[in-house]
């Protein structure tokens, strides 16, 4: 069957791996090395704004992340006047606590955090329940061979509508991506790097060291370093909404 199938794909201008590779698992591995999925991990986040319009005020961020199953808490540890600032996401649902608010408030993924970074953008990645993948094709990313895929958002608790991500073949990991608008319009794209590395289950693991995020019509650029990544027990109560007051 496969021997009939594979040029008939070739023959309608479709890619054969289109009949190999299953996208929900590709993006499942995919999600992994950016905190998707894992039992009890935590790490910081340092955010950099660069471009000719950056606003001094609003200034670089660092942040402490835990992240469990589909659960994660980001703390901001700097600058001094966001200091105590919590955004829990638990499922697809979001809140935000900070010193001074008397009860915690639902919050948008969608939500501006820093420059072209969004709020969802820091938090643990789970694109393999936000979104639907359709295989689009292979292509070469700095010659790497790579699957591209469309996702599509199948909630509008997602950070964004549609992206076109593109992972790496051997490596399972997301190289690129473009967030786009619910009609396609391009709005910002992503390059990833994977300079970390954590023990899960006795198997060393890449994680997410860098993630750059560029505007699609300015020079306006947000750079997230990621460090400190550590693999241990989180108590459940850490994503407790009830906690956040």
């Amino acid at each position: 069957m496969k021997r009939l199938l594979f040029p008939l794909l070739l023959a309608l201008g479709l890619p054969a791996l289109a009949a190999e590779v299953d996208p929900v698992q590709l993006l499942k591995k995919s999600d992994l090395a950016r905190g998707g999925g894992l039992p009890g991990l935590s790490w910081e986040i340092r955010s950099q704004n660069s471009g000719s319009r950056v606003n001094e005020d609003d200034p670089p961020m660092r942040l402490l992340i835990k992240a469990s199953d589909n659960a994660s808490l980001a703390e901001t540890l700097e600058p001094l006047r966001s200091k105590g600032a919590r955004m829990l996401q638990v499922d697809r649902n979001m809140w935000l606590t900070k010193p001074g608010l008397k009860k915690p408030i639902p919050i948008s993924p969608r939500q501006r955090l820093t420059g072209q970074a969004a709020i969802g953008d820091i938090a643990a990645t789970n694109y393999v329940r936000d979104y639907k993948p359709t295989l689009l094709r292979e292509e070469k990313i700095n010659g790497e061979p790579c699957y591209v895929l469309e996702l599509t958002a199948t909630s509008r608790q997602a950070t964004y509508d549609k992206l076109t991500y593109w992972i790496s073949a051997s490596r399972n990991l997301g190289v690129q991506a473009e967030f786009n608008s619910l009609s396609g319009k391009k709005l910002k794209s992503a390059v990833f790097e994977y300079g970390n590395r954590v023990d899960i289950q006795g198997k060393p693991t890449p994680f997410v060291s860098r993630m750059v995020i560029s505007d699609a019509l300015t020079d306006a650029q947000t750079t997230l370093e990621y460090s400190h990544v550590v693999v241990k027990a989180i108590a459940a109560s850490e994503f407790d909404p009830g906690n956040l007051e």
